[in-house]
């Protein structure tokens, strides 16, 4: 019983589909008959995969085929066709309207025959087909009246005069029919670059193969040698290769592959995409490309040749450099826990601390260690953005021996610079250079045995031994509920009080006894409280305090100059006054100027803004007249230089 419902059921699905196959004919056959020329081939062009244009009015048959929804030259070249071409075609022909027409049994009728029309053998033939299955259309002459052609309908059982335009559109030149695109594979779906570059005979090595890889969005290079890619110039190589236009094409009696080149090519170029390939042949130089020079060149698999611009390919015989990676130091600065800074048994050490993201710096030698200090902030996120941002200015070896590390100084590294983390092994960068050069900086890290050359200034600049460059610049800082009672600015020479002032029963606060003074005091005296709350320093000389600033040795520098103040500081029931001072030479130059703590045990540069207020405090020079609002006095006028006297020539004895 099952097998003969299940027969049953085939019949009626065979039944079924048969009827749709017959309708649909009927339905073409109906709309051909009642819609005109258009309605004849409207259907087959929709669904045409293949149209020839043939005869006397072409040098060559031109045969287009689709597959899916792309158009391609088949004969008398192959190449991709022109989307915006073929879709004028397409839609001239689909839209085709007949100015008038007539059966060819009428035409007999008149003693006519196909040939008075140009019909017998049409000057042009278009096919319109779908697989197996085709029409044919034969266009003729010219009419006597208007500039019309005679058309043989699909049946041959009809003629039609059709408009001159629509047919003249059909003379499409076949360099206007071609894509000037090369590669088709878009720039989404490339996943692999290949290059091989042909050297001379003389050239050490021989021809060069280059080939990068795509892998989870990373770029790499696989050959010649394993090494990262950078991703953002492997990303423009690739949008700037499948830009590339052809020039012009090569007419077919004007090829010939051993002279352009193309038998041995330069260099060829294969893109990679989802499960294909493209190659390109890049020959010789074009001599007529004048001054925008041009390559010959060809794809593998289309006889087609054609040039292109030179430049893109000229830039991707340095792809081996050009296109590598060049910040080699990475990390990640969240879970860093020190800094190791070395040479020559010198170290600097930045450690982070437990609370928050503060950093603290301890600087020793091989006998002593200097007590840590709170790193400045600003100066431990300059510091890991340069390390991060480091870039090599070349390759200079990619394999090294033990000979290439001597020669290049890594025996006796120029600096050392180690980064510890919290989960993974350290990184250590070594710098070094041969004891003879004084230009060069190579480096390396234990991640990978290439050594590359950085530049030798700004990495050293940025990495220097010395602790108290990475110290808190902000070297005193009193509490918010701290109170300032008084300050005073002395000249220690002398003993002279320059500034003196402190806060009064009428003017316990500072807006208050600002008020009392002269104007132009007021931003002297709020720079020196701002100094007193939050001193800061431009940069530290050296770690420790002495009686005058030793410049070198033998000669000193004497402090000129005190500024103290008297403060009140929060805590208990009792009343805690502090006393802090600090000592500065005089003016150096007009943006140094030396300041000591014994405090803080530290000898620095002040900063520019209480670089001027002390000046302006201190200096005695004489103000013009005019800095003063005073007149300003005539000048004295100058007398008149008298006439030089006249002098009487030597003569000749």
């Amino acid at each position: 019983m099952r097998f003969k419902f299940t027969a049953f059921l085939l019949a009626l699905n065979v039944l079924t589909f048969g009827l749709i196959a017959y309708l649909n004919h009927q339905a073409k056959d109906i709309d051909t008959a009642v819609s005109g020329l258009s309605g004849k081939i409207g259907r087959e062009l929709i669904e045409a995969d293949r149209i020839e244009l043939r005869g006397g009015a072409v040098t060559a048959p031109l045969i287009l085929e689709r597959k899916g929804s792309t158009w391609n030259i088949a004969e008398p070249i192959q190449w991709s066709a022109n989307y915006f071409a073929i879709n004028r075609i397409l839609n001239q022909l689909q839209f085709l309207e007949e100015e008038a027409s007539f059966t060819v049994e009428e035409m007999g009728k008149t003693g006519q025959t196909l040939a008075d029309y140009g019909l017998e053998e049409p000057a042009l033939t278009l096919v319109i087909a779908e697989g197996n299955e085709s029409i044919e259309l034969n266009i003729g002459t010219v009419t006597e009246i208007g500039n019309n052609y005679y058309l043989l309908g699909p049946e041959k059982s009809e003629i039609f005069v059709i408009s001159g335009e629509v047919i003249n559109g059909l003379w499409v030149d076949l360099n206007d029919l071609r894509t000037r695109q090369i590669f088709d594979i878009p720039v989404f779906e490339v996943d692999a670059l290949g290059l091989q570059i042909r050297y001379d005979a003389a050239t050490e090595g021989g021809d060069l193969k280059v080939r990068l890889a795509k892998n989870n969005g990373a770029w790499a290079f696989e050959a010649p040698l394993s090494a990262e890619a950078d991703p953002a110039l492997v990303n423009n190589t690739i949008n700037t290769l499948t830009a590339v236009n052809v020039g012009r094409f090569i007419e077919e009696v004007q090829i010939d592959p051993l002279l352009q080149g193309l038998e041995t090519p330069l260099m060829e170029v294969t893109i990679h995409g989802n499960k294909r390939r493209q190659t390109l042949y890049i020959g010789n130089m074009d001599p007529l490309s004048g001054e925008a020079a041009t390559y010959f060149a060809k794809l593998d698999d289309n006889p087609a040749i054609f040039t292109v611009s030179a430049r893109p390919f000229i830039a991707l015989q340095e792809a081996q450099e050009a296109l590598r990676e060049r910040n080699f130091v990475t990390f990640d600065d969240a879970s860093l826990s020190a800094i190791n800074i070395s040479e020559n048994g010198r170290k600097v050490r930045l450690q982070k601390l437990e609370t928050g993201n503060n950093w603290q710096v301890i600087q020793s030698t091989e006998d002593s260690e200097i007590q840590p200090h709170r790193a400045d902030p600003t100066i431990i996120e300059s510091l890991l953005k340069d390390l991060d941002n480091l870039k090599a200015t070349g390759f200079e070896v990619d394999a090294p021996t033990p000979t290439d590390n001597e020669r290049l100084g890594f025996n006796n590294p120029r600096r050392s610079i180690t980064l510890s983390f919290a989960d993974k092994e350290p990184l250590i960068l070594t710098l070094a250079h041969p004891e003879d050069d004084n230009g060069g900086l190579f480096a390396k890290t234990n991640r990978a045995d290439f050594i590359y050359e950085v530049d030798r200034r700004s990495t050293l600049r940025m990495i220097p031994l010395n602790a108290t460059h990475y110290r808190n610049r902000t070297m005193d800082n009193l509490p918010k509920a701290a109170n300032i009672k008084s300050i005073k600015l002395t000249n220690i020479e002398s003993g002279e009080s320059i500034v003196e002032i402190s806060l009064t029963e009428s003017a316990a606060d500072w807006t208050t006894r600002l008020s009392e003074l002269e104007p132009v005091m007021v931003p002297h005296i709020q720079m020196l409280l701002y100094s007193i709350r939050s001193f800061k320093v431009e940069s530290y000389l050296l770690d420790r305090y002495e009686g005058a600033y030793p410049v070198d040795t033998g000669k000193t520098l004497p402090w000129v100059f005190k500024l103290s103040a008297t403060i009140q500081l929060p805590g208990g029931d009792t009343e805690r006054v502090e006393t802090r001072e600090y000592v500065f030479t005089d003016r150096l130059s007009g943006t140094i100027q030396v300041g000591g703590s014994s405090r803080s045990n530290a000898i620095f540069q002040i900063t520019q803004p209480l670089i001027d207020t002390l000046y302006e405090l201190t200096d005695d020079m004489e103000l013009p007249p005019e800095s003063k609002d005073e007149k300003v006095p005539a000048p004295e006028s100058i007398p008149l230089v008298p006439e030089p006297a006249t002098v009487t020539p030597l003569t000749a004895p």
